[in-house]
């Protein structure tokens, strides 16, 4: 992400604070207002794919071009390539000279920036309604000619060392994150970092991140989403008028080889200077639209969202094991992760919390969760998203992340999704993933005198 991390150095931080899907518990019994998502489609000629989203609540918008382009587009020896790219779309257009987005922007009382992920890279600018010209102006000049002046590259391409060093290579959480990729992940390039390794960085050059931009950054490579004050056919008219005669790109092939089946578990060892130990188990799963998406989510839910959950009520209110616990579900374009992880307490290991993880997740494969669990799973689930629903700037994320995952109508079909699962499916679907034979085992130990250096 420009200014502050790439979009999976956020999740991460947000995973590991415990905030990811926060809702209280009591938020769960108040009435959720659903909001009337109105959402209009249509396709340019050049394969630009529009989705705009009226909301008359306030005088303003969210403009946001989302492109099919992320670390899983990259070629060995090239990671990091889609998020300096991000960096360096900020440089200069033909219309607009570096330094002149952001200037614009903020004259007119917006906001901007980017984020990149595994599966795509995101542009946003909200600004007030009546800049709706502006904004599609700005994106669709980037779109047709980047500059990336040389003297801009180099100085990007040291911002997106730092980020790494910052969120990766200093921070062991982060290191713990780059591991698990590597360790669970053989084939498919999930494996490599978002932010890059500093080796492909440091042999990046300014033609490698030229040709990268000319080959992906294309009309019909990109979904661009309005949302806010905006009538759909002044938005689609101003839309075209801007991106219209941008040419479409020659093909562009997004296969990557398929991970293979993992028959055994993995482990890596990771010995850094800190303070408490930590373990993260991950399990394979499904795509995001894999029919076991939403059983997961209600599986996460009900093991670490809120006090009241599993794994935090048991193993850091009852037996005081943990400091720290958690639990994600994560599903990208392609099959992703079931993760939980655990910091023990002071005069625990990491290898008790592992066997309590583990303990934890064989219980949900064994026996159905019980109907209080399934619902406030779902009521705290659903509040979440329906809460993301109401701004402009967050239901154009929900909407372009599901268009990037393969359907932008799952934004609207969460919901339902999560009403329709049993206990038992939930149930069923622990017993397929949550087996040892299918997890890696990423372990953080307290650097000794012993061991020294990094």
């Amino acid at each position: 992400m420009r200014r502050n991390l790439a979009g999976i150095t956020t999740a991460l931080a947000l995973l590991f604070t415990g905030h990811a899907w926060a809702v209280p518990a009591r938020a769960a019994a108040a009435p959720v207002r659903t909001p009337a998502v109105e959402v209009h489609h249509r396709k340019l000629a050049n394969g630009l794919e529009v989705l705009v989203a009226p909301r008359h609540h306030a005088p303003l918008i969210s403009f946001q071009v989302w492109y099919r382009v992320g670390s899983r587009d990259e070629a060995v020896g090239e990671s990091g390539i889609s998020h300096l790219v991000e960096h360096l779309m900020f440089q200069g257009s033909p219309k607009f000279a570096t330094g002149r987005y952001d200037e614009l922007v903020e004259r007119n009382g917006g906001s901007n920036n980017a984020f990149t992920t595994e599966d795509y890279t995101a542009y946003y600018v909200d600004l007030p309604a009546d800049r709706l010209a502006l904004a599609a102006s700005l994106e669709a000049d980037r779109m047709r000619g980047l500059l990336m002046p040389p003297g801009k590259f180099g100085s990007e391409l040291s911002v997106v060392k730092e980020e790494r060093r910052w969120r990766t290579e200093n921070d062991p959480f982060g290191m713990m994150w780059e591991m698990l990729g590597a360790t669970a992940y053989v084939q498919h390039p999930y494996r490599w970092p978002v932010v890059g390794w500093m080796d492909d960085l440091d042999r990046m050059t300014r033609a490698k991140a030229m040709a990268y931009y000319k080959r992906h950054y294309h009309p019909d490579q990109a979904v661009v989403i309005v949302t806010g004050d905006v009538q759909p056919d002044v938005a689609f008219r101003t839309v075209e008028t801007a991106f219209g005669s941008i040419p479409r790109s020659p093909g562009v092939d997004r296969r990557v080889p398929e991970e293979p089946i993992q028959r055994g578990e993995r482990r890596t060892t990771l010995i850094r200077p800190v303070q408490a130990p930590a373990v993260m188990l991950a399990y394979h799963t499904g795509a995001r639209g894999h029919a076991d998406y939403h059983a997961l989510a209600v599986a996460e839910r009900v093991l670490s969202s809120g006090r009241s959950s599993r794994l935090h009520k048991d193993l850091v209110d009852t037996r005081k094991l943990a400091q720290e616990v958690g639990a994600s579900a994560m599903a990208g374009l392609d099959p992703g992760l079931f993760l939980v992880y655990a910091v023990p307490m002071p005069g625990h290991d990491a290898a008790e919390l592992e066997q309590e993880l583990q303990a934890a997740l064989d219980r949900l494969a064994r026996e159905p969760i019980t109907e209080q669990e399934r619902r406030k799973a779902f009521d705290q689930a659903r509040a979440a998203h329906l809460v993301g629903l109401e701004k402009n700037h967050d239901l154009g994320i929900e909407l372009g992340t599901a268009a990037m995952l393969g359907n932008w109508r799952w934004a609207l079909d969460f919901v339902p999704g999560l009403a329709a699962v049993t206990p038992e499916q939930v149930r069923a679907v622990a017993d397929r993933a949550f087996r040892k034979a299918n997890r890696s085992v990423i372990v953080l130990e307290p650097e000794t005198g012993a061991e020294g250096g990094n």
